[in-house]
Parts: C-alpha cells; structure tokens; sequence
C-alpha cells in the first residue's frame, strides 16, 4: 500500500520475519549468557566457601541456582559463616537477585510471542505460568525493543559487577 494525499495510513514494508527472529534470539541469548556467568561465578564461590569452611561450618552446596543463590546468602550474611569476608558481596547479591531473578525466570522458562510495530521495532509478550503456594501463578510481560536492549545493558553490568565482588571475595577467602 502507498500513501496517497487522501489516505492517513502510511505505507507498510514488508517485514523480514527471520531477521526479526534473529534478533530476538540474539538478544535472548546474549541475556542468558549474562546469567550463567553470575551463575558459575555464585557457584565457583560456594564451592570455594566449602572448601574453605573449618570445623563444623557447613555450606551447603544444593543443584538449583535459586537455592545456590539462597546458600551464598546464608553463608555471607550476619550470623552466617562467612559473614566478615562476604559484607561486600552480600549488598550486590541481594540487588542482583531484586533486579534480575524475577526477569530471569520469565526469560528462561516463558513463552515468547514477538510482534512488530509499523516502525520495524520489535514487542515481545512474555508469559509464564509456575505453581506457588499449589496455585497457579501466571505472569505477563511485555517487552519493547529499546526496553530489551535496557535491560540486556543493565543485566551485563549488575553481572559483571556481581562476578567481580565474587572473585573478590573468593580472593580474600583464599588467603583465610
């Protein structure tokens, strides 16, 4: 369709649907990848932290990274065995985990839906059905394109962040 002086609708290009598909799948997988290296680095620490614990300190060392995430708290937080060495890390944990998990889980487990605006942009529909509490809990999130590319940018430097106070961390425990 061309727009002509009467006409209010502007002319539709056709869109390159594996082009787009592309794009999403870049993205997603350059998030993914932003969270498996938070994820060795959370468990490259525990393992250390394990290695490391004396006497009758135990770490636990569980298969999920939700519950690795929440035994790298436990051993860092106040009362916790570590916690000297990891009150650095424990701030940037528990923002990474507040700021990312939640996106994580929908990213990793949703079903994606992409649609295109007339400008060429790409929305995604992300949906997520899990069971809390033995109820259904269905979640919903749409996603622009620039506010994709956002959060791929936040989520790589809260991670590079992150993996840092860890390697810190693992270096002062190293020295223990």
């Amino acid at each position: 369709m061309t727009v002509t002086s009467d006409e209010t609708t502007p002319s539709l290009q056709p869109i390159d649907w594996d082009a787009i598909f592309s794009e999403v799948n870049s993205w997603r997988g350059a998030c993914i990848h932003h969270f498996s290296m938070v994820e060795t680095a959370v468990t490259e620490t525990l393992l250390l932290l394990n290695a490391t614990a004396q006497g009758e300190i135990a770490v636990r060392l569980r298969h999920l990274i939700g519950q690795r995430f929440e035994d790298l708290l436990a051993a860092i937080s106040p009362g916790g065995p570590f916690e000297e060495v990891g009150r650095h890390a424990l701030a940037e944990l528990s923002q990474y985990r507040e700021t990312h998990e939640t996106f994580r889980a929908l990213l990793c487990h949703g079903m994606i839906k992409v649609t295109v605006e007339h400008n060429g942009q790409w929305i995604l529909l992300i949906r997520s059905l899990s069971i809390r509490s033995r109820q259904p809990d269905r979640t919903t999130l749409a996603l622009e394109q620039s506010e994709a590319e956002d959060r791929l940018a936040a989520l790589k430097r809260d991670g590079k962040k992150l993996s840092s106070v860890l390697g810190q961390l693992r270096k002062m425990v190293a020295t223990i």
